[in-house]
C-alpha cells in the first residue's frame, strides 16, 4: 500500500501581489502628523509600520510631535505612551500642559482624551527591557489602540548618562518586541530619540545601525534660523521619498520645541 497523500491546509494565496498590496495600503486611514507638510513627506503613519523621529540633543522638535500623534490617536481609538527617562540623572516627563493645549485645539474633551491614553515609565534600563511585556498585557486589556509612541528610546542604553548597567543585545530585544508587536497588533510604533552628533550632513541618530535597521521610516528634524523647522527623509518604505525635505512650523515652531 502506497502513503496516504498529503494535505496542506490553504488558508488564503501563498504570497501577495503588489496590486493587491497597492490596494490594501490605498484603503488604510494614516495618522496625521498634524502638518499637512511633514505628512505629504511621509504620507502619515501607516499601521504596522515603524516611525523614528530624531533631532538635536534637547529632543523637543521630535517630542512635540509625539503629543501631536497621540492627539490624532486618541481622536479615533487609543494610544500608548511609553516614556523613557532616569528620573535621577536627567529629566523626560509628559509635557502635560502642551498635550492639553493640543486636545483643546483639537476639540476634544480633556477627561476622555486623557482616559485613552496609557503611560508606561521606564526610569532604567530594566524597566525598559520589560516594558514591551507591559504594553502586550494593556494591548490584551484594551481595544483600539491606533498608537504606540516611544518618548526617547535610546536614552537609557545610548545617552550621554546613561548607567549602561545592561548588555547593549538587550535594547535590540526591546526594539524588535516593540516592532513585532506594532506588526502582528496593527498599530503605527512611533518614536523619537536624539541625534547622536556623528554624521554629515546629517547626523545619525543614538541607537547604532540595528535602529536604523529596525525602522520602517526616519526623519531627521531640526529648527531652521527663520524659525521653521525642517524635516529631512531618511529612510522610508517608499524609496522614491527619500531625501526630500519639507519645511513646517512658521510662527508656529515653538509649539513644536521647547
Amino acid at each position: 500500500m502506497g502513503s496516504p497523500p498529503i494535505r496542506v491546509a490553504q488558508e488564503g494565496p501563498p504570497f501577495e501581489t503588489a496590486l493587491s498590496l497597492l490596494h490594501r495600503r490605498g484603503r488604510i486611514q494614516a495618522l496625521s502628523t498634524g502638518s499637512p507638510e511633514l505628512d505629504d513627506l511621509i504620507g502619515g503613519l501607516e499601521p504596522g509600520l515603524f516611525y523614528l523621529f530624531y533631532g538635536p540633543q534637547d529632543g523637543g522638535l521630535s517630542d512635540g510631535l509625539l503629543l501631536r500623534l497621540l492627539v490624532e490617536a486618541v481622536g479615533r481609538g487609543r494610544a500608548i505612551y511609553l516614556v523613557c527617562g532616569n528620573y535621577r540623572r536627567s529629566r523626560t516627563v509628559l509635557d502635560s500642559q502642551r498635550l492639553l493645549s493640543l486636545i483643546d485645539e483639537a476639540g476634544l474633551d480633556p477627561g476622555d482624551a486623557l482616559s485613552r491614553i496609557h503611560i508606561v515609565c521606564a526610569f532604567s534600563e530594566r524597566h525598559l527591557i520589560r516594558a514591551p511585556d507591559l504594553i502586550e498585557e494593556l494591548l490584551e486589556q484594551v481595544e483600539g489602540v491606533a498608537l504606540v509612541a516611544v518618548q526617547q528610546l535610546t536614552k537609557l542604553f545610548y545617552g550621554r548618562l546613561a548607567l549602561r548597567h545592561e548588555d547593549p543585545s538587550e535594547f535590540t530585544r526591546v526594539v524588535s518586541r516593540l516592532r513585532e508587536l506594532c506588526c502582528k497588533r496593527g498599530f503605527a510604533l512611533a518614536a523619537t530619540c536624539r541625534s547622536s552628533g556623528r554624521g554629515r550632513p546629517v547626523p545619525m541618530p543614538e541607537g547604532g545601525s540595528f535602529l536604523r535597521h529596525a525602522a520602517n521610516a526616519i526623519v531627521y528634524m531640526r529648527a531652521s534660523r527663520r524659525g521653521s523647522i525642517s524635516a529631512y527623509l531618511i529612510k522610508h518604505p517608499d524609496s522614491a521619498r527619500m531625501g526630500r525635505v519639507v519645511n513646517f512650523g512658521g510662527e508656529e515652531a515653538s509649539i513644536w520645541g521647547e
